[in-house]
């Protein structure tokens, strides 16, 4: 399987292949480290931008798109061109795209930790990001590690709903 790392900067989307065969990682070579759209506000540029993605996608045999999702509020929140940027990839009907929030990611490298330093793989800094979102993807494609993130948050918030009706149960 083949997947697309992305990581959204404004502007830019910082990319990342990563392929597993039989259990092992490869970094395929990539034309590409990093596509800009100039003018998010045109519609054309938007138009191409995806049209860009959409060649490398065919180009490469890509599988499946995975964007590292950016907090829509808050301190780190993500720009509203960020935002343009991810719809835009969302849209391309090549491969399925998926979105991967932080905690995800987190869960699935405590689970599965990178077997090679990041320095080691070739790859660029500002590719760092956009590398770990596939190397999760790709560790985990199923999801498990979300779901059992999601039953313990579940398990967790019960188990407060139960103390707050005893502590109510005894006033």
């Amino acid at each position: 399987m083949r997947v697309l790392g992305v990581e959204i900067a404004s502007k830019d989307i910082n990319i990342a292949l990563l392929e597993t065969q039989n259990g092992m990682f490869y970094l395929p070579e990539c034309r590409a480290r990093k596509l800009t759209c100039h003018n998010v506000d045109k519609s054309s540029d938007l138009q191409y931008f995806q049209k860009s993605v959409a060649k490398l996608i065919e180009d490469y045999k890509i599988d499946q798109i995975v964007i590292r999702e950016r907090m829509r509020k808050g301190k780190f929140a993500g720009s509203a061109e960020g935002f343009k940027l991810e719809a835009v990839l969302q849209l391309i009907h090549q491969c399925e795209v998926v979105l991967m929030n932080s905690a995800t990611q987190s869960a699935i490298a405590k689970k599965f930790p990178m077997t090679i330093p990041f320095a080691e793989t070739g790859l660029k800094k500002f590719q760092q990001q956009a590398f770990e979102v596939a190397y999760a993807q790709l560790s985990d494609p199923t999801g498990r590690v979300e779901q059992a993130r999601q039953y313990e948050i579940a398990k967790r918030k019960e188990r407060r709903e139960e103390r707050r009706e005893e502590e109510t149960d005894e006033d």
